[in-house]
């Protein structure tokens, strides 16, 4: 059966469950209705009825200002953006991101930042399926989405293979995907992929706030294409505008003058992949 657009999501799925919290939250807050968040936000009230219900899933900007503004304590924040990072990882290839799929095969230099989660092209096949059937799919899709997601990876170790600087912020690495075994698995195929010539894995530290911080994104750069940049704004988005691609470019510099160096990154996977180990026993 189809929902109806008035239809609220299931709360068996990362959306229901996260538009059921975030509307709990906005009355909690003394937001008694929608529109006064939408001015809060600056953003329309229909699109705050449309995340309510699970029709769509915000992204990171609207998202930390809903909890900024309606005070979430930090506890809360945590198990917030643990859902919120899986019904964002539902579904699979979104019909806006075929663009920046189809410059990503053509690229010979990509530019990853990992803000919640690893990086689509480094995820092994295990860690992709755990997302989308925590994401609300159901085994044959979640099935077939992540092998979509694992043809990326050709990207990064195939014969084709593109120059890769991934930038993974510090929490990506104890963030739970899966079972323990799986995120033992995944750590140790970045720490296998960091060795390869080819590519270039930086953790950057959770210090605080720095700019970059509010969203992940990607570039594809390569002579057969324009520089393509997939980001998130006020609504997900590719781009090969020059001055858009410009600024994501400089802002993954800035974000990389964060990182540590490659030996230091090992270093510190290495320690998560032995804590991971710990939640074994």
């Amino acid at each position: 059966m189809t929902l109806s657009s008035s239809t609220p999501e299931p709360d068996t799925t990362a959306k229901g469950k996260l538009a059921k919290h975030l509307r709990r939250i906005r009355q909690s807050a003394g937001f008694a209705t929608m529109p006064p968040l939408a001015r809060r936000l600056g953003v329309s009230p229909d699109l705050i009825s449309k995340i309510e219900t699970g029709k769509h899933v915000p992204t990171m900007d609207i998202f930390l200002a809903w909890l900024e503004a309606c005070e979430v304590t930090e506890e809360a924040r945590l198990y917030l953006t643990e859902i919120w990072t899986l019904a964002r990882g539902a579904g699979g290839i979104r019909e806006f991101f075929e663009k920046y799929a189809a410059a990503e095969e053509k690229a010979t230099l990509l530019r990853m930042w990992g803000l919640l989660v690893v990086p689509g092209p480094l995820q092994t096949r295990d860690y992709a399926h755990a997302m989308f059937l925590a994401g609300g799919l159901d085994e044959d899709d979640a099935a077939e989405q992540t092998d979509l997601r694992v043809r990326r990876r050709a990207k990064v170790d195939g014969s084709d293979a593109a120059h890769v600087t991934a930038l993974i912020y510090e929490p990506v690495l104890d963030f739970r995907v899966g079972t323990p075994e799986t995120m033992i698995a995944q750590l140790e195929h970045l720490l296998e992929l960091s060795q390869r010539h080819n590519v270039v894995i930086q953790v950057v530290p959770n210090t605080g706030y720095f700019s970059g911080i509010q969203a992940a994104f990607q570039i594809a750069s390569g002579p057969a294409i324009a520089d393509t940049v997939e980001l998130e704004t006020l609504e997900d988005h590719v781009t090969d505008d020059p001055s858009a691609a410009d600024r994501a470019i400089a802002l993954f510099e800035h974000v990389r003058g964060y990182a540590l160096n490659v030996v230091e990154s090992r270093k510190v996977i290495t320690e998560a992949i032995e804590r991971w180990k710990a939640r074994q026993e």
